[in-house]
């Protein structure tokens, strides 16, 4: 045998044992991927209509209503661990003011909560113009809630959205259903809330929303008028480099299940669309539309449901994974959380855990 080819042979031999080994090891990655959500620990007071956000290390739950039927005023932290499960969740700072169906974000080292209705709960519940803040200590806790700006439209069940440091305050209930959307710049000096000139094509309330890159997304929500309850479509609009909003328009790519009181969040190239209400039933049901370049979306897939029913849940988006945060279902208000990732085009999963049972309430609803 010639040397050359002696050479070329164990060449080749290496390089189909590399690429065995690569196929062996996806295989073994793949087999650790589970399609569909995991339950992470859950938060200690129950609560639903409430908000979630995240600094990226910490995960917060604010406001919102408790099995008791009571406001929630205690927000409640937890760290989040490389693998996306979640530490001991601890109380910290209480709201200044009682509120639900709020929105809250963070930016800058603060968690901010906006609007929301106040006042005492039922028929003379109030929607909320006040935005509080609060600083993130170096534990993860939040020092004293104070005041820092007022809406210029009092807006319960309304949404937030965040594109650097623009902030946007995104429908919402006033006295009547909400169009409108009002913007103010995070850590410019004296901050007003300024009503943008574009509103969206459909009255938003208890909607969902959520940015991918330079376009925001407006999704669902309560029908005012008799017949469905709920929406079935999904409206954008292109954020500018000023941070003002181009016209909104109708995507021809309608929701497979028109909902109302659900969380939207964008992972990768797709947007998602979790849980809610259609008017009859909560939902566990989980929907997901690829995102081109250009802000088009794709057809709607049904992908793996949510572990529970939750309607007037919180999702917080933390680098690449999403947390769906307490709700109600059908047996009462919740205080467990689930985690999930990307995959394979799209679809939400979780890598397999050793000590996942270990993150599993016995009972979630305290």
């Amino acid at each position: 045998m010639k040397p050359g080819y002696s050479l070329s042979v164990l060449g080749l031999a290496a390089i189909t044992l590399i690429l065995a080994s690569i196929v062996i090891s996806k295989h073994s990655a793949d087999q650790n991927w589970v399609h569909g959500w995991r339950e992470v620990a859950g938060f200690q007071i129950p609560r639903r209509a409430l908000a979630a956000t995240s600094d990226g290390h910490y995960l917060y739950v604010v406001g919102g209503v408790g099995s008791d039927g009571r406001y929630v005023l205690p927000v409640e932290y937890a760290p989040i661990h490389a693998d996306g499960s979640l530490g001991p969740w601890r109380q910290t700072s209480e709201l200044r003011e009682g509120r639900f169906y709020l929105a809250a974000v963070t930016h800058q080292g603060y968690v901010y909560a906006l609007g929301g209705g106040g006042g005492p709960l039922g028929d003379d519940n109030v929607p909320l113009a006040s935005v509080e803040h609060a600083a993130i200590l170096a534990d993860g806790s939040l020092g004293p809630w104070q005041h820092h700006s007022y809406l210029s439209t009092p807006r319960r069940g309304l949404k937030a959205a965040l594109a650097g440091d623009q902030l946007y305050a995104i429908g919402g209930y006033s006295g009547q259903f909400l169009k409108s959307i009002e913007r103010i710049t995070l850590g410019a000096d004296n901050p007003q809330w300024r009503q943008e000139p574009q509103q969206a094509q459909m009255d938003r309330y208890i909607h969902a929303a959520a940015r991918h890159g330079q376009h925001l997304f407006l999704l669902g929500g309560h029908v005012k008028k008799a017949g469905s309850m709920s929406y079935g479509d999904v409206e954008s609009a292109l954020i500018g480099d000023n941070g003002a909003l181009g016209p909104w328009s109708v995507a021809p790519s309608r929701l497979r299940q028109p909902r109302f009181i659900a969380s939207a969040f964008a992972l990768d190239d797709y947007l998602y669309l979790v849980g809610g209400h259609d008017g009859v039933n909560r939902l566990n049901s989980v929907e997901m539309a690829h995102v081109g370049s250009d802000g088009a979306l794709g057809r709607w897939e049904t992908l793996a449901p949510l572990r529970h029913q939750r309607s007037a849940t919180a999702a917080a988006v933390v680098g690449n994974r999403v947390y769906m945060c307490g709700g109600i279902d059908n047996r009462g208000v919740l205080r467990s959380v689930e985690m999930a990732e990307p995959g394979h085009r799209g679809r939400l999963g979780h890598r397999r855990a050793e000590n996942d049972a270990k993150h599993i309430s016995l009972d979630e609803r305290g």
